[in-house]
Order: C-alpha cells, then structure tokens, then sequence
C-alpha cells in the first residue's frame, strides 16, 4: 500500500549548523529512504524563514531524494496533512516545534524527544556550578546564572513544551526517546505522559569519505605521531569544557608529553593544543581513529554519541558518569566525576600507564551497541512506513 509521509526537517535548518540531532535527522532519513518503495510520497516540513545548517544541506538533501517541501512558516500542521493526504507524520526532534501550531494534527504521529536538559537544569541548579573564563566571559556566567535565579529558564522550557507535550502524551502519538535514562526523565517532569516511551539507541552516521586527512591542523599532529586527546563541542558550557582544559594544563605543567585536541572552543590554552573550527565527517572519524582517548566530560546527554563513535575505532573514551552516559558505555569506558577535575586526572592517567585498557570491553560494546542501534532503528523505519 502507497503512502504518503511526511518529515521533520527542521534539523537541517538549525542555527549551530552541526550536532547529534541533525546527525541523528539524516542518519534515519537515509535508512528510510533505501527502504522505501517506488510510488510513496514524502513530503518534508521545513520553515522558510530560516536558515540551512552547516553539516548537511537542506536543499541538495530535498533534491536528490524529491522530497516536496511543506513551508510551515505559511500553513498549519494539521491544514497540510489533510490538504496532502499525509498517513504519518514524523518529527525527528519536538524541541524544534516551539511556537508551531500542533493542534489538529490526526494522522499517525511519532514524536521524538532525545533530552530535557533545559527542565533539569532548572531542577539542580548546575548553572550556579558551572564556569568557564575561556567559553564565557562574567557577563555571559552572571546572565545564566540570572536567568536560572530568576525563573527565566523555567519560563522558557515550560513555553518550549507546553504544545509539544500534550501532542507527546496523546494516545494517538507514539512517543520515542533515545535512552532509557530519557525516558525516565520525562516520564518524572511530565507525568501526563501516562503511556510506555519507546526507546530508540540513536542510530551512527555512516563511515567513509577521503582516506587522506583533510584539515591541515589535524594531518600535522596525526602524522607526528604525539598521543592526544580528543573533546568535541567545546564551545558549549554544558558540555563542560573546563574542566579538561584545567586538567590538560596541569599535565602539560607536570611534564606530561601529550596534546589536546578540540572543537570549536574559540582558542587555544598552549602550542601543544589545536582547537578547530570544523571537521568534515570523514575527518572526525580521522580524528576519533588517532586520539590517544575521547574525553566527554558533559553535565548532561539524552543519548551521547561521542562515546559511541570512539568504539567504532576501538578508541577509549573518558566520560563523566551522569544522566544516560553509564547506560550507554556500559563497563567500556573510564569514568569520572564532571565536579572533579583530580577525578579527571586519575581517569587520563590510568590510560596513560595503560593505553590499551579496556580494549576487550570497547570491541564488546561497539558490537552490542551496533546491533541494537542497527534493530531499533529497522523497527523505527518499520513503524513509519507500514
């Protein structure tokens, strides 16, 4: 039977230009496109007042698999789904619908929601923890901390999830997270959600591209052969940047004979540290292939897909031991306190006196994770199509 889909993809247009949603966003498009058969219609909801990001373009995206665009800036939901017949509607990411009208949807509807950091940060009051003088400056710390102190981000998560929610929780939706810690989490601050959450492990972008390192920057270190370490997404303060940079600092002090590298922190700390604006998908698997280990120090992750990608390359990763990072590294990674830099330091050390640690349950990871990364989503693909 034909049928007619329609998509999110709001992904493809979000402002930072890369991450895990959009990387999740294709990853699924392009398993669902190879699974279609001829004579189904997609359509893709997308808004023309914005934007395409960086990662992966919207508009050579739409052409190459004739997906018809739904502008949503210029119609409702509900008025397009009739108007197009449409069967199922899929939203790869909920957060990104604040603002939309989502009443009147009646088709087959599945919601994703990877994360709710922004309601539980409001909950234990991290902002108040958190600083970093080399991602913000006091004005950008004294706005955060202002904000939370001020119910200002509690306003705001709660207009970014008072449409998407009810839509969520509704009988006719099928609701979908991408961890067991998420589902959890919204199953505690929305307790209207009285149905089972559907747990998707976040499918990994696909392998490949040039065999030759791109980035000028990363060719030079990988091919003098110094170890280092890898930390993706360093501009973002929840992702906890500081700190590695204090603890990578203290090695470098005490003789330590390592780099550090990182993306998109804005500066560099010393000569042994290379910050890079981006990395094309063929080199962040360069980059994860040579690391001596990833470190992932993050406060919070619905999912976190850093980790996972070091074990496809058989490389450690150093992670903090918060929300659904235990869950989904298992007993395959050396974990740490996010509050603690010495915890840190232990963690870079043991690796140091040992760089192979670990291997036996980094190759049985990477092998239980593939696999049920690779069964949820056929069932997710299945669930949209039939």
């Amino acid at each position: 039977m034909k049928k007619n889909i329609l998509i999110d993809m709001l992904p493809f247009q979000h402002p930072s230009g890369v991450g895990g949603a959009l990387s999740f966003t294709k990853t699924v498009y392009d398993r669902l496109f190879s699974r279609l058969t001829p004579g189904n219609a997609v359509f893709g909801v997308y808004d023309s007042t914005k934007g395409t990001a960086r990662q992966y373009n919207l508009l050579e995206y739409v052409k190459s698999h004739q997906i018809n665009l739904l502008d949503i800036s210029k119609n409702k939901i509900s008025g397009m789904i009739r108007t197009n017949s449409i069967d199922t509607f899929f939203i790869a990411f909920g957060q990104f619908y604040e603002g939309y009208d989502l009443t009147g949807i009646d088709c087959k509807t599945i919601i994703f929601i990877h994360d709710i950091f922004d309601i539980e940060r409001c909950d234990n009051y991290i902002d108040l923890t958190i600083t970093d003088y080399f991602t913000e400056n006091w004005i950008k710390r004294l706005k955060r901390v202002a904000n939370l102190l001020s119910g200002r981000y509690r306003r705001m998560a709660d207009k970014r999830y008072k449409d998407i929610i009810p839509l969520y929780a509704s009988e006719r939706t099928i609701a979908y997270t991408v961890s067991e810690y998420s589902a959890n989490a919204l199953k505690y601050y929305f307790p209207e959600i009285k149905k089972d959450i559907r747990v998707c492990y976040s499918p990994t972008r696909a392998k490949g591209g040039a065999k030759e390192i791109e980035n000028a920057k990363l060719k030079k270190l990988v091919d003098s052969g110094r170890p280092y370490l890898f930390m993706i997404a360093a501009n973002r303060v929840y992702k906890n940047p500081a700190i590695l940079s204090k603890v990578y600092k203290r090695l470098r002090e005490e003789g330590t004979d390592i780099s550090l590298v990182t993306l998109k922190y804005g500066r560099t700390l010393d000569s042994g540290h290379i910050d890079i604006e981006f990395l094309s998908d063929s080199d962040m698997d360069k980059a994860y292939q040579h690391a001596l280990a990833l470190v992932f120090p993050s406060f919070f992750e619905g999912f976190g897909y850093p980790p996972v990608e070091a074990f496809v390359h058989g490389t450690p990763a150093i992670v903090s031991n918060v929300t659904s990072i235990p869950e989904i590294v298992g007993d395959a990674a050396i974990s740490f306190s996010p509050f603690y830099p010495a915890d840190l330091y232990r963690a870079i050390h043991l690796l140091l006196k040992n760089p192979d640690l670990k291997k036996k349950e980094i190759e049985e990871r990477h092998l239980y994770i593939a696999r049920r990364q690779n069964e949820d989503l056929e069932l997710l693909i299945k669930e949209i199509t039939e």
